[in-house]
């Protein structure tokens, strides 16, 4: 499992949910990231963008006529 943090002093906050029960003892394995892009390069490579499906985002948009404000 690969999660990114944020250090603040000697807590490092966690940027996603683990599935981990509370007060479980764990290793961390630390690297600095350089840049966003250099991330983002670590991420494709691990992550498989073509398994992802085109239509996952369609109907999504709210098609409500939305607030109506009588003046």
């Amino acid at each position: 499992m690969f999660v990114k943090g944020i250090k603040r002093g000697n807590i490092i906050e966690l940027l996603e949910e683990v599935d981990f029960p509370d007060n479980q003892e764990v290793l961390v394995e630390i690297r600095g990231v350089n840049d966003f892009w250099s991330a983002l390069q670590d991420f494709r490579e691990r992550v498989d963008l073509e398994g992802i499906d085109d239509d996952t985002f369609e109907n999504l948009r709210d098609k409500s006529p939305g607030r109506e404000v009588d003046l």
